[in-house]
């Protein structure tokens, strides 16, 4: 899993904030990502305005999303 975060998110603060919430909602669900394949996570501007609970609820719903052929 390859995950960043630009500038654009925010201050230093705020883009490792969202980087350890992607990395633990992936880090809980990682049993149900498909196998085999490789994730990059391109984390947005809004993603600093959310909290962690939604952050990895959209996560859940790309993973699921990436497992459908």
């Amino acid at each position: 899993m390859g995950i960043t975060v630009s500038k654009k998110v925010g201050n230093a603060v705020v883009r490792n904030r969202v980087k350890r919430w992607l990395r633990e909602g992936y880090r809980r669900m990682a049993l149900s990502a498909p196998g085999g394949t490789d994730l990059v996570i391109i984390a947005r501007p809004a993603t600093a305005n959310s909290t962690y609970q939604r952050t990895a609820e959209e996560l859940s719903e790309l993973i699921a999303r990436a497992g459908v052929p």
